[in-house]
């Protein structure tokens, strides 16, 4: 599956202009075959009305690819979040980056030994961590708190606190903030709606 996702990476290369969009960066009609499960009960009929919703809304990189499946991983990211303690913003931070990152999907592979939604590098936990969409999400937010300590992350724009975290080159810090706009849009879409993803042992409720 690597294999295919370094493949998909290098198609990238030959049509996107390196300024705008890093060559590593995956694309939505990229993840078909490279991508886990967001949802242990799969997709459902509401993450497939919230994708028809958002295609209608969004403006970047993810308009016209939502799914029933990205969404499945939008609220799992999302649900997280929320039962975690933090808000709406919060949320945003974190669809931000995984639109950035994985184009929303939880990738079995990617740039080195980066995987999942956050396409998190070894050093963040193990694989079945890392591609567990409810742990990432709670790791993230941990270093997040870590970065920002006293909630500073609420007074900073979105994309730079994304950026603080993923730590990019310079060149493509301004990739998440580009996709600021759209990701509170999603959040706004599913932060009301219940989900069905129990929170990691452990996860610090505080915000």
């Amino acid at each position: 599956m690597l294999s295919s996702l370094t493949a998909a990476f290098l198609a990238v290369s030959l049509v996107l202009p390196p300024t705008e969009i890093p060559p590593t960066e995956i694309r939505p009609d990229q993840v078909e075959h490279i991508a886990l499960p967001c949802a242990q009960a799969g997709a459902s009929a509401d993450d497939t009305d919230v994708a028809q919703s958002l295609n209608q809304q969004l403006a970047t990189k993810m308009r016209g690819y939502m799914n029933s499946y990205n969404t499945s991983c939008a609220r799992a990211v999302v649900e997280t979040v929320r039962r975690s303690g933090f808000n709406e913003r919060a949320a945003a931070i974190a669809i931000a980056t995984v639109i950035v990152e994985s184009s929303i999907a939880n990738l079995d592979g990617g740039l080195g030994d980066s995987v999942g939604l956050f396409q998190q590098r070894a050093s963040w936990g193990s694989f079945e961590q890392r591609t567990d969409p409810v742990w990432a999400t709670a790791r993230f937010l941990a270093v997040m708190r870590q970065f920002f300590p006293d909630n500073a992350w609420n007074d900073v724009a979105i994309g730079d606190v994304a950026a603080a975290i993923q730590r990019p080159a310079a060149k493509y810090r301004h990739r998440y903030g580009v996709e600021a706009d759209d990701a509170v849009k999603i959040v706004g879409e599913l932060w009301a709606q219940n989900g069905e993803w129990p929170l990691p042992t452990g996860v610090d409720r505080g915000h």
